[in-house]
């Protein structure tokens, strides 16, 4: 999601410093979005490969994350969803960025307000909610922290429609709207799938052409990772009750790290 994040807000104009814990991740994630510039979008006539070259000169590598936010007017984090390590971010830029900072996180279902808990300046921090592939998808979720003021959270949505993208504003509410309906979906599918009503092909054929969605929930699952699933049914079911239960095969899975396409095995096989 950072290397995706980066390239849109990048594609947009923006000067981007993209942080990670290595130079060898960052080399990759250089090597991503120039794959993903060339085949979805110089390929299919989009973009010249010179504009292409130019949306990457606009994106500096950093190992050092307190060069990288020097000057920098939103910060956006994109780290796994682990409400701990978040609070310690979001609390250490709060202490290192000036005031007038946007801090943003890409949460897909933490609660913002509990993110922003030991950080001074809790008004600054807000949710900006990526969709995956980031580039390519149309919606951003917009999540008003009990905190956030209404000014950051206006500067945020112009910032997040300068990409280009439909905003949705959200009160803070574990998963928030998208990934609390999809869990449920997935997760059933996922009950389903165990209980042997239908093959995981059938499964994920009946939701594509009974509701015209471009990906089965299985599918989805695989891709966005059965441990994020997990993750999320995890906290959702801490703070909704037991009808938000991961499902006993998702647990399953992740014990044999049958995580989806990041392990190369999942509901399928890649």
């Amino acid at each position: 999601m950072g290397s995706g994040i980066a390239q849109l807000t990048a594609t947009h104009g923006y000067r981007v410093n993209l942080v990670d814990v290595n130079e060898e991740v960052l080399e990759e994630a250089i090597l991503s979005m120039e794959k993903n510039l060339n085949r979805f979008f110089v390929a299919k006539d989009k973009i010249t490969k010179e504009e292409a070259q130019n949306i990457l000169n606009r994106i500096l590598l950093f190992v050092n994350r307190d060069e990288a936010i020097k000057d920098a007017q939103i910060v956006i984090e994109a780290v796994f969803e682990d409400m701990a390590l978040k609070q310690r971010l979001l609390s250490d830029l709060d202490k290192k960025c000036a005031k007038e900072v946007i801090l943003a996180t890409n949460t897909s279902s933490l609660s913002v307000t509990d993110m922003a808990l030991k950080a001074k300046n809790q008004e600054r921090i807000v949710g900006i909610h990526f969709f995956n592939p980031a580039p390519v998808m149309k919606l951003i979720e917009l999540i008003k922290g009990k905190r956030t003021s209404n000014e950051i959270l206006e500067q945020a949505k112009n910032f997040s429609e300068s990409l280009n993208k439909t905003v949705v504003t959200v009160n803070d509410s574990p998963g928030f709207i998208t990934t609390r309906l999809i869990y449920v979906l997935c997760n059933e599918a996922i009950n389903m799938k165990q209980e042997g009503i239908a093959s995981t092909e059938d499964i994920d054929t009946a939701v594509k052409l009974a509701f015209n969605f471009p990906m089965g929930p299985l599918e989805l699952s695989d891709l966005v990772g059965n441990d994020i699933y997990l993750h999320i049914g995890e906290y959702l079911s801490e703070k909704f009750g037991e009808n938000y239960q991961p499902s006993p095969l998702l647990i399953e899975m992740v014990k044999n790290n049958h995580i989806g396409r990041k392990t190369k095995k999942g509901f399928y096989n890649y």
